[in-house]
């Protein structure tokens, strides 16, 4: 019987395996003068791929990889409370109280949010997008002393980038899964230049202004995609999701030392960080054996890796019993707290 480490690295060879490859090709032809920046949990996964295959020359890119360890509730957080942010922070799916939406949304803690905001505001319900009006309206009165609480985390992400060197030099190529690329646009907002991503999928392809700076979207696998449309690696997208995550789990707050480093404080972790060590099984089976395939040569369309993934992910028993433990996704950005996509899409 095959023993539990070949085991995962085979399913990472055949699970992720001709993702990877497709969209390492597609980060080499498009890097040129750019400098590849791997974001988010899934970015820890990226620039691992990308600068084993550099190293070991299957892949010739001009910038080494960089990974930026942000997140959306990082930068929504550092962000909290001037303007441009609302629509990118408010549009997404969400319910439960206005102090679950502070916590789970912008990454507040408990006692933050009540030395900020009145308790009665903290107990309202709400549910975006429908109420996003209303959001605004109740947290405008507040905005002087939400900025001032998050003063440090803006000053913290700013130096981070500032010492990453990603507000001068080659253009940032932005590296995630997708979709519709809201790491991004708060990022070229506070880097004030343009940014290009490249992503699996993405639902808005069209370049959009975010302050001097223009975001291009750009999918590999699908652009322009819709939700409940039947194109899996969108609809089923949680699959990815759960595995391509970074052995911290979620980023919420960056300070700068005084050394000049940086300390990041984490969310809590999902089943994927505890049990990561099996987890980089996965990756490193992928990883291997896409160095492999570009060494002999091989390769594969869209549709192809497209029809393998909804092989795995639309049928009973695709995902082998020695992975079942690895698929579970935070998903507090919408309030739903921990999912397992497994039960969720019965497979």
């Amino acid at each position: 019987m095959k023993n539990t480490r070949q085991a995962l690295r085979e399913f990472g060879a055949s699970f992720m395996g001709p993702a990877f490859l497709v969209y390492a090709k597609a980060v080499e032809i498009q890097g040129a003068g750019r400098v590849p920046v791997c974001l988010a949990r899934e970015g820890w996964c990226f620039e691992r791929l990308l600068s084993h295959l550099n190293t070991q020359g299957h892949i010739e890119l001009e910038h080494a990889p960089q990974y930026l360890k942000v997140s959306r509730t990082l930068l929504f957080r550092a962000n909290l409370g001037h303007d441009f942010l609302w629509p990118l922070a408010l549009a997404n799916n969400f319910e439960g109280s206005m102090l679950d939406l502070m916590r789970k949304r912008f990454g507040l803690q408990m006692h933050e949010a009540f030395s900020v905001l009145p308790g009665e505001l903290l107990q309202m319900e709400v549910k975006l997008p429908e109420q996003q009006a209303d959001a605004i309206m109740w947290l405008e009165p507040h905005l002087p002393r939400l900025k001032a609480l998050v003063a440090p985390t803006l000053q913290g992400v700013m130096a981070y980038l500032e010492a990453l060197g990603l507000k001068t030099g080659p253009q940032p190529m932005m590296l995630d899964l997708g979709y519709s690329g809201t790491i991004q646009k708060v990022l070229t907002r506070m880097l004030e230049r343009d940014t290009h991503g490249l992503y699996y999928v993405t639902t808005k392809q069209s370049g959009s202004q975010h302050g001097k700076g223009v975001a291009t979207l750009e999918g590999v696998f699908q652009e322009n995609a819709a939700w409940g449309e039947g194109f899996q690696m969108l609809d089923r997208s949680l699959l990815f999701e759960s595995l391509m995550t970074a052995p911290h789990g979620q980023v919420v707050d960056v300070r700068e030392d005084s050394e000049g480093g940086f300390e990041f404080c984490y969310g809590r972790q999902a089943a994927t960080q505890r049990h990561f060590q099996d987890l980089q099984q996965v990756f490193d089976g992928a990883i291997e054996q896409v160095a492999t395939w570009l060494a002999g040569g091989v390769t594969f369309t869209s549709e192809e890796v497209e029809q393998m993934y909804e092989s795995f992910a639309t049928r009973q028993g695709g995902i082998p019993q020695c992975a079942w433990h690895l698929f579970f996704v935070d998903d507090d950005f919408s309030g739903n707290g921990i999912l397992n996509p497994l039960a969720l899409f019965n497979i």
